[in-house]
C-alpha cells in the first residue's frame, strides 16, 4: 500500500478497501479523523499518522529500507558522537 503526506479522497478510499480487520479500531478512528480532516476540523498530519497507524498495525505499510544517503548521514553523525 503506498502512503503520501497529503490527506485526501485516496486515503479514504484505501480505508474502504478490503482490510485484513475491517472492524479494527485503529480503522474506524483513522476514516473517522480522515472525514473530520477532509471537513477542516482536523489536522492532515493527525488524520495521516491515524491512517499509518490503522495500516502498520495491520501488517499493509511496510517500511522502505533507509536510502544510500541517510546510511551515509547516519554514520557521520555516529562519528560525531
Amino acid at each position: 500500500m503506498e502512503f503520501s503526506r497529503a490527506v485526501g479522497w485516496n486515503d479514504k478510499r484505501a480505508l474502504q478497501q478490503p482490510w485484513p480487520f475491517m472492524d479494527k479500531p485503529s480503522r474506524l478512528e483513522a476514516i473517522r479523523m480522515i472525514e473530520e480532516c477532509l471537513a477542516g476540523h482536523r489536522s492532515h498530519q493527525a488524520a495521516f499518522a491515524a491512517f499509518e497507524a490503522a495500516a502498520t498495525e495491520q501488517g499493509l505499510h511496510k517500511q522502505k529500507p533507509p536510502s544510500e544517503g541517510l546510511k551515509k548521514f547516519d554514520g557521520v553523525a555516529e562519528d560525531l558522537m
